[in-house]
């Protein structure tokens, strides 16, 4: 059957809609290359998947293949960011990064790797200028390897604008699994067939908000966080009024000028926004997370408090705080789901001030929560 792994995007090989009748399915037990890829291809069906069919017994080639299937779209998605090196090659850096110079021996420890298999990266990357070596001091059989100007602009560069984007955009398929291994293993597959791994990467960009995003996001703020038909993420049922103004919002951005507001765009608007402000000492708030009601429950706000964090993480944020009404019990679970803790901290609700809006109880704090956001 298929006997060799698939690292095409179907999308890019099929320009119409084809329907695989028999002769096909036939052609392809023969000869895997007759068939148009995306009907061999992962979670589809159409023809016969062997080792989609013989479920646990061939599990390590299936999950090789999807393996090989994920880097290749997150190489897709490296380019698209301007970043050439293959994917694979990434954690060499990472490694050198955090852990500076390292003999080839300690780095293949440190990546989990052989070190013949370490060896081969090693020199493919002084070839490329990413890393240098030399001889350690006192012993000169023990080669050191270390990274170039270029290799740590390129990490940085990775870390900054593709890690966050790639993670976010994988645990939007993986947390909305369930079932036996099988199952999500085979939603995971049709998820990608449905949208592969770079065109959701694509559609994460988080960019610095202007002038001219302001009504947009006011509009969007308001509808996320004051309609009454947004469900479980609206304050309307306690709060009455608009959250903000285009006034208030730029009179904030004038008087914290250290603060930054994200926005997400797309073709058909804004998808999410969030403010982000340093409070000092590697610490940041994180506020304002608002997300398209119109396009809630499909994980954008997952994937937008993720690329928040890690861009923070990329401007040396080591803990983020945030605050969230008292009485949101099932957005304060939202954010404990997602790493972040209760500081014991309560923060009064500014009553009185109507720049938040009407308050209709009389009983609203703030609930503190912070997060670490490295290890």
């Amino acid at each position: 059957m298929l006997t060799k792994p698939y690292t095409h995007r179907p999308q890019r090989r099929i320009k119409q809609k084809y329907t695989p009748n028999a002769d096909d399915c036939h052609a392809f037990e023969k000869d895997w290359t007759q068939v148009p890829c995306a009907y061999i291809y992962l979670g589809m069906n159409m023809c016969d998947d062997f080792l989609t069919e013989n479920g646990y017994l061939f599990l390590g080639s299936r999950l090789r293949r999807l393996g090989e299937q994920l880097q290749a779209e997150a190489n897709r998605a490296s380019q698209d960011a301007g970043i050439d090196l293959p994917v694979g090659k990434l954690p060499f850096l990472a490694r050198l990064a955090d852990h500076g110079p390292q003999t080839v021996g300690n780095l293949a420890n440190l990546l989990g790797l052989s070190q013949p298999v370490t060896t081969r990266g090693v020199d493919k990357l002084i070839e490329l200028g990413l890393i240098s070596d030399g001889r350690a001091d006192g012993d000169g059989r023990s080669r050191v390897v270390s990274l170039t100007a270029d290799g740590e602009r390129l990490i940085a560069r990775s870390r900054d604008l593709v890690w966050p984007r790639v993670e976010a955009a994988v645990r939007q398929i993986a947390e909305g699994l369930s079932g036996n291994l099988l199952d999500q293993l085979a939603d995971f597959e049709r998820a990608l067939t449905d949208q592969p791994l770079d065109t959701r990467v694509a559609a994460t960009r988080l960019i610095v908000a202007e002038d001219d995003d302001v009504p947009a996001v006011v509009a969007l703020m308001n509808r996320a966080y004051r309609s009454a038909r947004t469900g479980w993420n609206s304050e309307a049922a306690y709060i009455a009024g608009d959250r903000t103004s285009q006034a208030l919002l730029r009179a904030d951005l004038v008087a914290k000028p250290d603060a930054t507001l994200l926005v997400w765009p797309d073709d058909e608007g804004l998808k999410g926004c969030v403010w982000l402000e340093p409070l000092g000492g590697g610490v940041w708030y994180l506020g304002s997370l608002a997300v398209d009601p119109d396009r809630q429950k499909a994980g954008l706000g997952h994937i937008l408090l993720t690329s928040a964090e890690h861009w923070l993480r990329g401007r040396g944020g080591d803990q983020v705080r945030i605050t969230v009404v008292n009485v949101r019990d099932t957005l304060i679970a939202w954010y404990e789901r997602r790493g972040y803790v209760r500081t014991g901290e309560i923060s009064p609700f500014p009553y009185g001030e109507d720049r938040f809006g009407t308050p209709l109880r009389d009983d609203l704090a703030f609930v503190v929560l912070e997060k670490a956001l490295r290890p």
